[in-house]
């Protein structure tokens, strides 16, 4: 498979704009405008940002007078409409004399840069992004009647809904008023469009959320009239609606009163197959019901705080006392507030809390034994003034020694006179008192006795899981004697039949508490349950701790979640075989034959070979013999991809791993690999996020291999894309808050300007859902970005000459062979400004 590898050098060594904005951007757009003969020194003295470089840049390259806008109290966003403005040979001072802001004037120049008449909004009344929507339904083919919502009073997502109404062929006359809000159009135009329509009276009565869910309820074919009649609310019927569509009896739990959120904690404790009874109670909130779930869940005695009057968060700190094995009588009383609940547990965690064993009885009447003894009270009064001399402790005071030397005063010790010193040295529990009569029996001055010892506490043990099959999913291939891999065992493969016994549940044992000499209490920890098994396939019967299989099927693990599919188990595939398109797990136990083609939505594994077929899996695909795609055919998984070799196959998922590949196209978004020394990887092109492993790269006829590691160019582009866009709508967003605090000031001063601040209230909020679903995904992107950043190739034998890297879009063409008996690592620097070979 030859690629023309000289453009895609080209393509990836030129820098051809702001690609990214880490530290090295102005750095990069400040060289970029010093090559085309911009003065550096005086674009660093003005402080330009990357992006106010870059349309400098920009219009250096396009040969227009760009010092018109080389001022650095423009934003990026205005330099460019200049840029913009003088590129397109367009005169845009009559809509600037008459005070347009730069982001009408975007939308002006765009439309007479399209031909269409700007006249019809080109009015200072339009905001901009009404501006938008006005130019968008002229420039629509064919271009729809745009009076229906010309009027200024519609806000832009009126506007656009009225517009979109109209390019899909609907009615919109029973929306476009503009007393209806857009989210209430948006419902009603979606509605619509699938084939459900809504009345006059219904769209009056019910709001947008409401609407929303009776479209939804018509998509998936279920009735929720009877809901909507007792004037459930869209939240209750949302959750209803999906318990409906699941099959769960959830009608036998809620009531009218229950809010939204408290049918869902109902449905979810459904689902996850708990005794939702014990909390489906309007007397509860949703926030308690959660509190009482987990628990469930977790499989602890919810009872102790299954209480109306608690609050949740009290809840809370008593379910995970329970979780962690503390006596939480010492904390559960109402009359300690959720905070003053979790400095007590978070003080017996630590053991900084502290209870003492009540003494024992003999010990409290030890020293009375003593009285009217004047010999004893000297004596006893003396050994408490040397204490240190006497009594001594270890391991942490849970023993007790006790030194006795000779009396130069001719008194003796006696067994009543040890007992009251040990007893006024708080010694009080674990005394051997016939341990001290027999020590005192036979005393030796310079011996030290143990004459009291405590008890070790004895910690619980958590609950666990007993799984009646290998739970080692990811065996790996058995390397061979000649350095290559044996997949004939690399199967994931676990297959299970109705009720099958797949888990039993040993559940947690308490603690016993110890004791110290002085009675004070060594808390033991008691054992903490664990969540129930969560998944698809499986049921827990009534003793809650045996867990079995609900149907025949391939039972899979994917982040912590079992999941029992359906399987389809062929002996193998031909041509003349129906394209194969099942819901679950595909094995076929031979060849797949040229021509096939295979779409599952779980693992695909083939026991033989694959030849020139098409084999699409929403998961892993195992091929434990190889794949060879001459023709024409490829791999595409939502998970890993492995086989014993590929040749001429395009690959794409997650990790990709193999003895050898020769010619194929890879794209990983994990790791490439090939198995043991004798490993290689040859033609073709291979990208990877995160890098290769590889024995060997290339090959002796300098084979053309290019290896592109890190974040692509499409990423980088689409993050820059997200930045952009970022950037401009927080400009728009300045201008609304802008407008909206101008009006904040006037005040109520009459119907039209109270309408306006409606709007343009309701336009910042929009602008803030919007920057914040951008944000996300731009976090989204960094996160990407962040892992590509580390990407290398490691090489455990030899990169042969005509071996391409591209990393981090840098580029290293191998002249000669480089052999390693260990490994080489070839890696972009800290500054991505060459490939380092270590």
């Amino acid at each position: 498979m030859d690629s023309p590898d000289v453009d895609l050098l080209d393509e990836l060594s030129e820098y051809s704009g702001l690609d990214s904005f880490n530290q090295n951007s102005l750095e990069k757009e400040l060289k970029l405008c010093g090559e085309l003969g911009a003065d550096v020194e005086k674009l660093k003295a003005l402080k330009f940002n990357a992006l106010q470089l870059a349309e400098i840049r920009k219009g250096i390259t396009d040969k227009i007078d760009y010092k018109k806008y080389m001022d650095p109290k423009y934003a990026w966003t205005e330099m460019e409409e200049l840029r913009l403005e003088m590129t397109q040979g367009i005169d845009m001072s009559k809509y600037r004399n008459e005070g347009f802001d730069f982001l009408q004037m975007s939308q002006i120049r765009q439309g007479l840069a399209a031909g269409i008449d700007v006249s019809q909004y080109a009015k200072k009344e339009y905001l901009a992004v009404q501006m938008r929507e006005i130019r968008h339904g002229l420039l629509a083919k064919p271009p729809v009647p745009i009076i229906f919502f010309q009027d200024p009073a519609f806000d832009c997502m009126q506007m656009r809904e009225i517009r979109k109404g109209l390019e899909a062929g609907i009615d919109i006359s029973g929306y476009a008023s503009v007393d209806i809000p857009y989210m209430k159009m948006r419902a009603v135009r979606e509605s619509a469009e699938d084939g459900l329509f809504f009345d006059a009276n219904q769209i009056d009565k019910y709001n947008a959320s409401v609407l929303d869910q009776m479209h939804k309820a018509f998509l998936e074919g279920i009735d929720i009239s009877r809901y909507i009649k007792d004037r459930f609310d869209a939240d209750q019927l949302e959750e209803i609606r999906i318990s409906l569509k699941k099959g769960l009896p959830i009608d036998d739990y809620i009531t009218r009163d229950m809010r939204g959120d408290a049918i869902k904690e109902i449905r979810i404790g459904l689902e996850n197959g708990v005794d939702v009874a014990r909390y489906a109670d309007v007397s509860y909130g949703w926030m308690q019901m959660f509190e009482m779930r987990i628990g469930l869940e977790h499989q602890i005695d919810i009872a102790p705080y299954s209480k109306p009057l608690y609050h949740a968060d009290q809840m809370r700190e008593i379910r995970l006392g329970i979780e962690e094995g503390l006596d939480i009588s010492k904390f559960s009383t109402m009359m300690y507030t959720a905070k003053d609940m979790r400095r007590i547990r978070e003080q017996m965690l630590s053991g900084v809390y502290k209870a003492v064993e009540d003494e024992d009885g003999t010990e409290k009447t030890v020293f009375d034994r003593t009285a009217g003894t004047k010999d004893s009270k000297v004596l006893l009064d003396s050994m408490m003034a040397n204490r240190d001399l006497y009594l001594s402790f270890a391991s942490d005071k849970l023993l007790c020694y006790l030194k006795l030397p000779l009396r130069s005063d001719g008194l003796e010790y006696t067994e009543d006179v040890v007992l009251a010193f040990l007893f006024k040295c708080n010694v009080r529990k674990g005394v051997d008192k016939p341990g001290i009569a027999k020590m005192l029996s036979n005393l030796n001055p310079s011996e030290r006795y143990l004459v009291a010892a405590g008890k070790e506490a004895v910690n619980g043990h958590d609950g666990y899981y007993e799984y009646f099959f290998d739970t080692n999913k990811e065996k790996g291939p058995e390397i061979l004697a000649d350095g290559t891999a044996d997949l004939t065992n690399f199967d994931s493969l676990v297959q299970v039949h109705v009720g099958d016994k797949i888990a039993l549940y040993h559940k947690a044992t308490r603690g016993v508490n110890g004791y110290n000499v002085l009675g004070e209490v060594k808390q033991a920890r008691n054992g903490k349950e664990i969540p129930i098994l969560k998944g698809e396939g499986f049921m827990i019967l009534n003793d809650r701790v045996t867990y079995v299989a609900k149907w025949t099927g391939a039972l899979t693990i994917h982040d912590g979640n079992i999941k029992i599919e359906k399987i389809l188990v062929m002996p193998e595939v031909k041509i003349t075989d129906k394209k194969i398109n099942y819901d679950g797990v595909v094995y076929i136990k031979g060849d797949v034959h040229s021509g096939s083609e295979i779409i599952a939505s779980s693992d695909v594994i083939i026991g033989g070979h694959m030849e020139s077929s098409e084999i699409t899996s929403g998961g892993d695909v195992i091929i434990k013999g190889g794949a060879t795609c001459p023709i024409r055919g490829g791999i595409t998984a939502k998970g890993n991809v492995s086989a014993k070799f590929f040749e001429g196959v395009t690959v794409v998922g997650k990790d990709i791993s193999a003895n050898f590949f020769i010619n194929c196209k890879l794209t990983s978004k994990g790791f490439i690999r090939t198995y043991g020394r004798a490993g290689t990887l040859y033609g073709g092109t291979c990208h990877s996020i995160y890098g290769i492993e590889v024995a060997s790269i290339g090959n002796k006829t300098g084979a053309k291999t290019i290896v592109n590691l890190g974040v692509d160019s499409a990423l980088l582009t689409e993050y820059s894309a997200i930045k952009k866009t970022i950037s401009r709508e927080e400009e728009d967003y300045r201008t609304l808050a802008k407008e909206r605090d101008r009006l904040q000031e006037i005040g109520a001063v009459d119907r039209q300007v109270m309408q306006w601040k409606v709007k343009i209230n309701a336009a910042v909020g929009m602008k803030e859902s919007k920057l914040k679903e951008l944000r996300k995904k731009q976090f989204f992107y960094e996160e990407e970005i962040k892992k590509g950043g580390n990407a290398q190739a490691v090489i455990t034998e030899v990169a042969y000459a005509g071996t391409v890297f591209v990393i981090d879009g840098l580029v290293l063409r191998l002249d000669s062979d480089r052999k390693t008996y260990d490994k080489m690592i070839f890696r972009s620097d800290a500054k991505k400004e060459n490939i380092l070979v270590i």
